[in-house]
């Protein structure tokens, strides 16, 4: 097994479920381009498009 860090292990778990359930999607404040605040979710956007990845507005 590879050593990762959890924030890959997120990363890794999100784009396999993704790939594996199209009905799967994702919604945070920053996690389309910016790839969330710990980088959680790089690449998902480019990958599966802004309709499956989806930034929310900062509600405070």
């Amino acid at each position: 097994m590879a050593e990762m860090t959890l924030v890959e292990a997120v990363n890794l778990a999100l784009h396999y479920e993704m790939e594996h359930d199209p009905n799967v999607i994702v919604l945070g404040e920053d996690v389309g381009d910016n790839g969330g605040v710990f980088r959680a979710t790089v690449g998902l956007k480019d990958k599966f498009g802004f309709k499956r990845v989806i930034d929310t507005p900062l509600a405070r």
